[in-house]
């Protein structure tokens, strides 16, 4: 009874997590169109290297993130058979990136597409030396979820069109806790962190 239970809270939480995506990505794209107005206020230019993820100091000045390499035991290449609940880890125990700031601006680009599906900013625990945070398989699909205790919600906003990319800022809806975070997409070979503080996780 144990087990089935467990399955049913894995297939719920993937499920809850995979139909929020699509949903970002429909506010996202309205603003994309207009339809949410972005506020007046002195924002970042786009800077050049439309490959990196930034972080805006208090000055409003750009710095490129680091990138990490991810690693799970999840066969993410390949449609899951069956639900299975994992983790997706970074080596070390701390982002070599720290930030003071409670409430930071993260910047990067999308392609302009309709629908895109942003990075997510989640929450990174500290295991054995290392950092991780749940993700599963759902069965009959390809890929992973993140589980969605770890997700940071996130306000998503749009500033402009640059030659088919778009550019744009995610940032917490409130104030983030002292520790280690990531901000991950569907590649795990360029997932990129900092950390909340001096110190990583409790």
């Amino acid at each position: 009874m144990q087990s089935v239970r467990h399955t049913a809270f894995i297939r719920a939480t993937s499920i809850l997590i995979l139909l929020a995506l699509p949903a970002m990505g429909l506010a996202f794209q309205a603003r994309v169109s207009g339809i949410l107005p972005v506020m007046q206020e002195s924002i970042p230019s786009p800077p050049a290297d439309r490959t990196l993820v930034y972080v805006a100091d208090d000055k409003g000045i750009l710095t490129p993130l680091a990138f990490e390499i991810g690693t799970t035991p999840l066969n993410v290449e390949t449609v899951a058979k069956g639900d299975k609940r994992s983790y997706v880890e970074l080596r070390g125990a701390s982002s070599a990136t720290a930030l003071s700031s409670l409430d930071p601006h993260v910047y990067l680009f999308l392609s302009d597409e309709p629908n895109p599906k942003p990075p997510l900013i989640v929450r990174l625990n500290e295991k054995r030396g290392a950092r991780r945070v749940s993700a599963m398989a759902q069965k009959g699909f390809k890929g992973f979820a993140v589980d969605s205790n770890e997700i940071v919600k996130p306000h998503y906003r749009v500033l402009g069109r640059v030659d088919g990319m778009i550019f744009m800022e995610i940032r917490s809806r409130g104030p983030l806790l002292h520790g280690e975070y990531a901000i991950i997409g569907t590649d795990l070979q360029r997932i990129a962190t900092f950390r909340v503080g001096s110190t990583s996780n409790p």
